[in-house]
């Protein structure tokens, strides 16, 4: 017959069986509350990417044996939270983080020491935060694609309705426009017309040939205006161009630097839309200088393309500008400085060349336009040859 065990050695048995017990139910409390502090961050959808990894990496520690010990670190992409470096004197688990099948980075968490083991538990743990923070970075991804998309979409809408407006009104102001034109024109031509009413005909016809400039602007902007594409000289079209804003540039004491490339290769394109492009370029950055300054341009070529580039030394363009300042009818000039569409249109002819325009800009010292043209336009058809 066995022997009855002590009553102190069954307290002390008892014992040892209740902390291991408090001890697990402890730990599992702290898993899950890792669990729960992740969970509750990422649920929010104004909490970003940022904000939920930085969470993460503050509550893993906490869910260890040993929390006042342990540091956590992510890696994801280029970008690291938490420890830069983990203590190498202790323990440490790492599990890669995986999205849509793709390792994307790693997190770890290590003691700095090496006498704390590494429970079971623990690593159980790290995986299913580390499946967590996978799915989390997947979700956030995708919702900001959809976004965007959405802009694209809304952006392609809005463009489209502003077209067929401009068009519309283009068509209807053409006509008035025309006959306001021609006999303002043919009235100057009167014998003897008292000085006043010639220039009051004089600022009639200007005022009449800025509406159409618009207009034109307009429909370049709608697309009404096919494209004829012909072999020019770059070069050349930009000097030609000079007598439309060399003027401008005298009354604003602006200095003109050229640095156009002799060599440059001519280029397949349309001649009135590369003219009214350089015009729009170069009207744009001697408004932004009324007081005067240097205008540079130059022009350069760049494998199978050409470049173009417009720099002032004007007011520059705030940060939170820029993103806007292609759109059309967007402007951050006096109602009657201009209309909003004179860089929508450049970035219009421009990309329907199968080109690129990039603006860099630092408020009160300039802007800087660069613009780059293949050397035929990629719809056209013929085969293109450098030899003039």
């Amino acid at each position: 017959m066995d022997k009855p065990i002590p009553y102190d050695r069954f307290s002390g048995m008892h014992n040892e069986g209740k902390e291991h017990i408090e001890r697990k139910l402890q730990e599992r409390v702290k898993e899950l509350s890792c669990l729960y502090a992740i969970a509750q961050v990422s649920g929010n959808p104004a909490a970003s990417l940022e904000t939920i990894l930085k969470r993460v990496v503050k509550a893993l520690p906490e869910a260890w044996q040993e929390p006042e010990r342990a540091h956590a670190r992510i890696e994801l992409d280029d970008r690291v939270f938490g420890t830069p470096d983990l203590p190498v004197a202790g323990k440490s688990l790492a599990e890669p983080i995986t999205v849509r099948g793709q390792k994307r980075g790693t997190i770890s968490v290590g003691y700095e020491s090496a006498d704390i083991p590494v429970l079971a538990e623990e690593k159980k743990l790290l995986k299913e935060v580390v499946r967590q923070v996978g799915l989390i970075i997947d979700r956030r991804e995708t919702a900001e694609e959809q976004q965007r998309l959405h802009a694209k979409l809304h952006h392609a809408d809005r463009l489209a309705t502003i077209g067929k407006l401009a068009a519309g009104v283009a068509h209807e102001l053409n006509e008035p426009l025309g006959g306001i034109l021609g006999f303002t024109q043919l009235l100057a031509k009167t014998p003897d017309l008292p000085t006043q009413a010639c220039r009051d005909l004089a600022k009639i016809e200007a005022a009449a040939l800025h509406a159409r400039d618009t207009i034109r602007r307009l429909m370049t902007f709608a697309r009404q205006t096919p494209p004829r594409d012909i072999r020019l000289d770059l070069n050349r079209l930009i000097k030609e161009s000079e007598s439309i804003w060399q003027p401008r540039c005298s009354a604003s004491n602006i200095q003109i630097d050229y640095a156009l490339d002799p060599d440059l290769p001519d280029l397949v394109a349309d001649d009135g839309q590369l003219r009214q492009m350089v015009t729009n370029l170069i009207v744009n950055a001697i408004q932004a200088m009324p007081d005067g300054g240097r205008l540079h341009i130059a022009t350069a070529r760049d494998g199978k393309q050409l470049e173009l580039t417009v720099s002032d030394t004007g007011c520059g363009i705030e940060p939170d500008v820029l993103p806007s300042i292609f759109d059309p009818f967007f402007t951050t000039k006096d109602i009657d400085e201009g209309t909003g569409l004179g860089l929508s249109v450049v970035h219009g002819i421009v990309t329907g060349h199968g080109g690129t325009i990039h603006l860099t800009s630092t408020p009160g010292q300039g802007t800087t336009a660069t613009v780059r043209l293949p050397l035929c336009r990629p719809s056209h058809t013929g085969a293109y040859d450098e030899k003039k």
